[in-house]
């Protein structure tokens, strides 16, 4: 494994301080020593060389100040072990007291990048901080030095030393207090910095007692050389001059600790002195005290103000959240459950005073082709559009929301006359139908709505909405851009519509529906080659319903896809059962009628594979037979006719010819087979038979096979022969029939001829 640079110089750095101590005091000594303090402004230059941090600038100051100290160590060995003397002050303390500016220097240049802004909370701490120890380094060391009565430039330079180290104190304060990573290099910086002022100190403390047997001390000097150059190798140091990315930090027990040591130091020191009958130093005491007190006002001010900034944005943020919660936040309007909120706090309003109040229900017309045209971007630009031009046309009193989707709902409260409704009805879409112009182009949509009244707020809100709603089906069912009110006639047809849902949940839980099967031929063979399995319903009291009564109705819920279930089960264990009873059926294939809504939920191919795995059939045994308009309307849906093509199972476009698929979007659709619509077929209109060929011709160049539907007389049989139209069913062929009055269903065809097949 590769060494790491400062791993290595830190370990053999521990080996030299182990090792100091035992080397022959004086030049051994010295010598060592002024090898660690150059190996430092070394190893700083050399990583920044290696790390290359993205503001060098800090460190080279650094080792600039690290290296006037080396000097002065450099001639204080000098004087020492050659001349045999130690003069103070000498030209060594020159460089020693020139070290202190040049490494704040460094320091104050990681602060300064460090920073993101004005921290008055953190210069005011480190103020605090400082001041404390300032008053402590003046009382034990600068205060007796000024009063030795030493000469006067004696006295400057023995002051100046624990001036520097208070320097480096403030500044190591503040690098601490500043926002920024905490990084290896950091911790390492701030311990060799430490180790500084720590042996300063001691060595302040030891000369006013004249004590100067330094070896100890020396020890942590040669550690502070040895922690700053493993800062600068380890490759964490290129964080330390990058900004810090977090805030100021705010108040932690850490800093209150040192901060309530800090103001009690004034204190602390005068109560020393008077315990132990000191010399009373009142005026530096004084100084610092005031200082003190005033730095913590200023801290506690800034404090408070924190705390009222922070409330205030507190309560900004939560009437943001209430705001994103109440209201849409692409149109700005009211989203559905604040609107139903607001629906049924003015119907306890209208209870109270017996007046009428509406809902307008408005679906925007053509939306969804805006979307597939010019993309989602434009149309989000159009609903803020519409917004604002509903708000614009609304009374003042008036609420609008937005539902979902291209669904709006306008509250009228109060409403004085029904006609108001359709007079309003007609100014909205006049005003969502003006055109839009959207990226140099005008855009046009369209509106239809449903109104839905209540006279004395008897109905909930859901209710009434959900009768609004209706209004608007059948105002876009009418031919759309058109006002549609709830009343009896739709509420007597949602009464049927609830009643015949839930007979259908009943008749599916009770075995009341059953399939017929239509037989599919081969038209050039005659043979069979397949069935249609069409649903009806033996419902109690009514007979046998044709699905024209109840799909419509259970298109409007899940319901559909409950049925559709229930198909593709049956209908493959029926067929299942014709391949087991009959080998020569082993050909057979079985068509399924899946709803568009069915297709676009998520479980429709395990659904499919349930049906089929449960009894054993491949998927080239089913087609799932789809309208056209379903595969314009839902897009979604190629995803899922991908997934079952993939198993196998054949892909049908049904009633082909009645919805809006081009001829030419054949090739782009996955599908297999297209039926052509019974309309064509039996139609004798002029240039039917051209169309049809056209169909039969474009599906042929595209791949896909062709059934025709609605067979019913001979003449039809062998137009489509000619036309070379691959298969049909009709009533020339057979009707509809349960299971158990089919004939024989084997592929050398039907038991009777398809010529001579009744169409009654």
């Amino acid at each position: 494994m590769r060494a790491r640079p400062w791993g290595v110089y830190l370990s053999v750095g521990a080996v030299v301080l182990a090792a100091y101590l035992a080397f022959p005091v004086g030049i051994p000594q010295d010598a060592v020593y002024t090898a660690v303090g150059l190996s430092s402004v070394v190893a700083i230059v050399a990583g920044v060389r290696l790390h290359r941090p993205a503001r060098p600038a800090a460190w080279y100051v650094m080792a600039a100040g690290q290296l006037s100290w080396v000097v002065g160590d450099a001639l204080y060995a000098w004087y020492n072990d050659v001349l045999g003397v130690s003069p103070f002050p000498s030209p060594a303390d020159a460089f020693y007291l020139a070290a202190y500016p040049i490494l704040g220097c460094g320091i104050l240049a990681l602060i300064r990048v460090r920073r993101q802004q004005l921290d008055l909370p953190g210069l005011i701490d480190s103020g605090i901080v400082t001041i404390g120890l300032g008053l402590v380094s003046w009382l034990v060391v600068a205060g007796p030095i000024v009063g030795s009565g030493e000469p006067a430039l004696t006295r400057i330079v023995g002051v100046a030393y624990p001036v520097g180290d208070v320097l480096l104190l403030a500044l190591l304060v503040r690098l601490v207090t500043v926002p920024g990573a905490r990084t290896a290099s950091f911790r390492l910086l701030g311990g060799a910095v430490g180790a500084l002022l720590l042996a300063d100190s001691a060595f302040a403390v030891m000369s006013a007692q004249s004590d100067l047997d330094t070896g100890a001390l020396d020890l942590v000097w040669l550690a502070s050389y040895v922690l700053w150059g493993a800062a600068a190798l380890h490759p964490s140091m290129r964080g330390l001059t990058e900004p810090g990315t977090a805030d100021a930090p705010s108040f932690s027990v850490g800093r209150l600790a040192a901060l309530t040591l800090a103001v009690l130091i004034a204190p602390g020191a005068l109560a020393t002195q008077l315990a132990f009958d000191l010399t009373v130093q009142g005026w530096p005491v004084v100084i610092a005290s005031v200082a003190l007190f005033s730095l913590v006002v200023a801290r506690m001010y800034l404090a408070i103000r924190e705390i009222v900034a922070a409330g205030r944005k507190r309560a900004e943020l939560q009437q943001e959240i209430a705001h994103q919660a109440a209201y849409d936040s692409l149109t700005g309007l009211a989203n559905r459950g604040h609107l139903l909120a607001l629906v049924e706090a003015a119907m306890h309003r209208a209870r109270r005073s017996s007046s009428q109040l509406a809902l307008l229900c408005i679906d925007l017309d053509r939306f969804k082709a805006v979307n597939d045209t010019f993309g989602h971007a434009a149309g989000d630009e159009v609903l803020r559009v519409v917004a604002e031009r509903m708000r614009q046309v609304v009374r003042a009193g008036d609420t609008v929301g937005r539902l979902s989707g291209d669904e709006f709902v306008i509250l009228i409260e109060p409403l004085e006359e029904t006609s108001e409704l359709l007079e309003l009805g007609s100014r909205l879409i006049a005003a969502v139908s003006a055109p839009i112009p959207i990226g140099g182009r005008d855009v046009t949509v369209g509106a239809s709505i449903g109104a839905a009244v209540s006279s004395d707020g008897s109905t909930d809100a859901d209710a009434l909405l959900h009768h609004a709603d209706a209004a608007t089906y059948r105002a876009k069912t009418a031919g759309r851009g058109r006002v549609e009110l709830f009343d009896e006639a739709l509420r007597r047809q949602l009464d049927v519509q609830a009643d015949t849902e839930t007979a259908i949940r009943t008749g599916l839980a009770n075995g009341e529906f059953l399939l017929h099967y239509q037989p599919v031929l081969d038209l050039g063979t005659g043979r069979v080659e397949g069935y249609e399995a069409l649903i009806r319903w033996e419902r109690p009291g009514h007979g046998l319903v044709s699905p024209d009564d109840f799909i419509p109705v259970a298109e409007q819920s899940t319901l559909i896809c409950d049925i559709g279930r229930w198909v593709l089960d049956h209908a493959a264990a029926q067929l299942a059962q014709w391949r087991w009873d009959d080998p020569a059926a082993a050909g057979l294939t079985m068509a399924v009628n899946i709803s568009g809504r069915h297709l676009a939920s998520p479980g429709v191919v395990d659904d499919v594979t349930s049906a089929l795995y449960a009894v054993g059939l491949p998927g080239s045994a089913l087609v799932v037979e789809i309208t056209e308009t379903v595969l314009v309307d839902r897009l979604s849906t190629a995803e899922r006719l991908r997934e079952l093509r993939a198993l196998g199972v054949g892909i049908s476009i049904d009633d082909f010819g009645t919805g809006y698929t081009s001829i030419g979007q054949l090739q782009h659709l996955h599908v297999d087979t297209l039926k052509i619509d019974k309309s064509f077929v039996n139609s004798a209109g002029p240039g039917t038979v051209e169309l049809v060929r056209l169909m039969i011709d474009a599906a042929h160049a595209f791949g896909l096979r062709v059934v025709a539907e609605g067979i019913e007389d001979p003449d039809q049989l062998e137009l489509l022969r000619r036309l070379a139209c691959d298969s049909g069913q009709g009533y020339l062929f057979s009707r509809p029939q349960p299971a158990r009055a089919l004939p024989t269903p084997t592929t050398g065809g039907i038991r009777q001829s398809p010529l001579a097949a009744s169409p009654s």
